[in-house]
């Protein structure tokens, strides 16, 4: 491993692609120097729009190159398990976006690998580790607004239907709640910790996936959340945290926000600014940075526990809805 830049790798040439590549064109402990797609003119256009030393068209030669330490696997939700294990079996550390995985069996598969391969394994759940989010964390700890009692957290935009569409498809493990539901469920589990109890409705389309999902968790000691998300109305996309002293604000759109607003019991309310470097995934590209530079095997912050938690709660939603996906038979 080397000690002065991590060298990157990215699986995928998407838009969730580019916007990391130019995050990542901002770190001073990273660089990008290979990118794969299928196609392979897309490659070597992205591999030329954001300065890699080489691109491949075979997702297999981007694993196997021994100039490469770190994946950023950048594929569609049915994908990321399977290029997951792609990579870890190639000995390569692994940022794989979110949803990890599709269902808590195939991420447990990913990190028993990963485990006994000390290889580290990261959700690229970016909002973790946004400096406003550990703000409002450290806010509810200080107690500044008593005792957490719910949040309510919405995430919604249009989406005309296309069967054929990543957000529809079944065998990209399409539907609202995988691709923008899982920031309203994150916020709150992370939060609140693990529900003892979840209650969820849903619309599904003609595909069988949902385009509208609300859920409904329960958690120690009573506590609530309401979350929802669609691909059918336009949403504020904000998170409310109340408390019994007061309530936290985050702005639309809260899970990339760099501020929130605090009201006290009096309806006094103060503006917290804490930035943001980039469009945000910076972030979590320095923390895996730092991770792997201190020999370390999980984040502190995502850790696996906490993304089977999220695949354990969606597993659930979705088992509750009727919603499996052709290739989990």
């Amino acid at each position: 491993m080397p000690v002065d830049r991590i060298r990157w790798g990215i699986l995928g040439c998407g838009k969730i692609a580019e916007k990391f590549a130019q995050d990542l064109a901002l770190s001073k402990t990273g660089k990008l120097i290979a990118c794969a797609s299928r196609n392979a003119a897309t490659a070597e256009q992205f591999a030329q729009r954001y300065c890699a030393e080489k691109w491949y068209n075979n997702y297999t030669e981007l694993a196997s190159d021994p100039q490469v330490d770190v994946v950023y696997i950048a594929t569609p939700h049915s994908l990321h398990h399977s290029h997951t294990m792609l990579c870890l079996d190639h000995n390569k550390h692994v940022l794989v976006e979110k949803p990890a995985a599709v269902n808590v069996t195939q991420f447990r598969q990913m990190s028993l690998l990963a485990s006994s391969k000390k290889l580290l394994l990261m959700e690229a759940m970016w909002t973790a580790l946004l400096p406003a989010v550990a703000e409002v964390r450290n806010t509810i700890i200080e107690g500044r607004i008593g005792e957490l009692r719910h949040i309510n957290a919405d995430f919604g935009f249009i989406s005309p239907f296309d069967a054929e569409s990543r957000l529809f498809n079944p065998m990209l493990a399409g539907g609202s709640l995988l691709d923008i539901g899982i920031y309203p469920v994150f916020i709150s589990l992370f939060l609140l910790g693990k529900p003892t109890d979840i209650k969820s409705s849903a619309t599904l389309t003609d595909t069988a996936v949902d385009d509208e999902c609300t859920v409904l968790l329960t958690f120690g000691q009573g506590a609530t959340a309401s979350l929802y998300s669609s691909l059918r109305v336009h949403t504020e996309t904000k998170c409310e945290i109340y408390g019994t002293k007061g309530k936290i604000s985050i702005p639309g759109r809260f899970h990339e926000q760099d501020h929130f607003f605090v009201t006290d019991e009096q309806g006094h309310t103060v503006r917290t600014d804490c930035g943001r470097t980039g469009r945000g995934y910076w972030h979590e590209t320095e923390h895996f940075n730092s991770l792997l530079l201190e020999g370390r095997a999980e984040s502190p912050v995502m850790s696996h526990d906490m993304s089977l938690l999220l695949l354990e709660v969606m597993d659930e939603v979705r088992k509750q809805n009727g919603i499996i996906y052709p290739f989990e038979t």
